[in-house]
């Protein structure tokens, strides 16, 4: 199954780089954004492969598994292995999780985030992952407004204001299929612009495997078929499914035995820009209460801290804005049932 993912995303970017970008813009690129859980936006958006919650809808519909956490093989299957030797494929997370008899059937999480951006711009996301068929399910919500835009006529007078407004609704889903966890969300979208509204769909997929136990990686194709629709007839807007491009993401972690010390990477490449973003971030868990966090969310830097009790996580994150150079702050809460 791992040699078979590796073989997929060694295709998928040898045939990317094939592809003529112009670094021009894309159709529904709010998708993009990124405002989604101070944690991850503190590690400087290199979430693919570590995002471990129900955030993961949004970044990685694979990362959803964690919830549930892998499915330990059976005392019939654990004797098999022994009787024929292949005692190297018995893990001691194995024996732990059937020892205690840990049934994960009946975990959820709800998490919510919210951002305040330059230049006048709010984010926010709310969703729920749970257990179900033997995977874990999920549903959100990604928004993002500007509200008092200043409009201006092709001599440059300004002529009055406007507002815009994104959003996407997700369903996911998220199962391991051996030792690799593989995730699905499909998006419906909704934009306003003014008075203009669309209407629109994609899917993102995502997987994750654990190379070597302090060694995992990640890949995700977001906005596949992504695009909108104007929902009504519009002056000088033509009647047709306008498609978006594609991005693709491949990212990696390294993590200390007790898990205590993370540091992950994520190259980026939008299909219809030329150049890659490489994201960097750090985690360092000071005790088991609270996190610290340090990144560069493709050279511009970010910072966060989270703090944990009875279940509950709430975090911050400070990070520079790429658009005017302005603040952006995060703060999101976790909270486990």
């Amino acid at each position: 199954m791992k040699k078979c993912i590796y073989i997929i995303i060694f295709i998928l970017f040898s045939f990317n780089i094939l592809l003529a970008g112009e670094d021009a813009g894309s159709r529904a690129s709010y998708t993009r954004t990124g405002w989604v859980g101070a944690r991850y936006v503190a590690l400087g958006k290199a979430a693919e492969v570590i995002v471990d919650d129900a955030f993961a809808i949004y970044w990685n519909p694979a990362g959803l598994c964690d919830l549930r956490g892998k499915e330990s093989p059976s005392i019939d299957e654990i004797k098999e292995r022994a009787r024929k030797g292949d005692v190297d494929d018995i893990k001691e997370e194995d024996l732990v999780t059937f020892s205690e008899g840990e049934d994960r059937d009946g975990v959820a999480q709800i998490v919510a985030s919210g951002a305040m951006l330059a230049i006048e711009r709010e984010a926010g996301f709310a969703g729920a992952g749970f257990s179900l068929w033997g995977g874990v399910f999920g549903a959100g919500l990604y928004t993002i407004r500007s509200d008092d835009i200043v409009t201006r006529d092709v001599d440059g007078n300004k002529t009055g204001t406007t507002a815009y407004s994104g959003n996407v609704g997700y369903l996911s889903y998220g199962k391991y299929v051996g030792n690799t966890a593989v995730g699905l969300s499909i998006k419906g979208l909704y934009e306003k612009i003014g008075e203009y509204s669309y209407s629109g769909a994609g899917a993102d997929l995502g997987v994750q495997t654990e190379i070597i136990p302090f060694f995992k990686v990640g890949f995700v194709l977001q906005d596949i078929g992504t695009g909108l629709y104007p929902m009504d007839d519009y002056p000088d807007v033509d009647k047709e499914y306008d498609l978006g491009n594609m991005s693709m993401k491949l990212s990696a972690a390294i993590t200390t035995r007790g898990s205590d010390f993370i540091i992950a990477f994520s190259g980026v490449k939008k299909i219809e820009q030329e150049q890659y973003e490489i994201n960097v971030g750090m985690q360092y868990d000071l005790s088991q209460f609270m996190a610290i966090y340090l990144g560069l969310n493709d050279s511009f830097f970010t910072s966060g801290v989270s703090f944990s009790i009875w279940g509950t996580e709430i975090a911050y994150a400070f990070a520079y804005d790429k658009i005017d150079y302005g603040y952006n702050n995060i703060v999101s809460v976790k909270i486990a049932l």
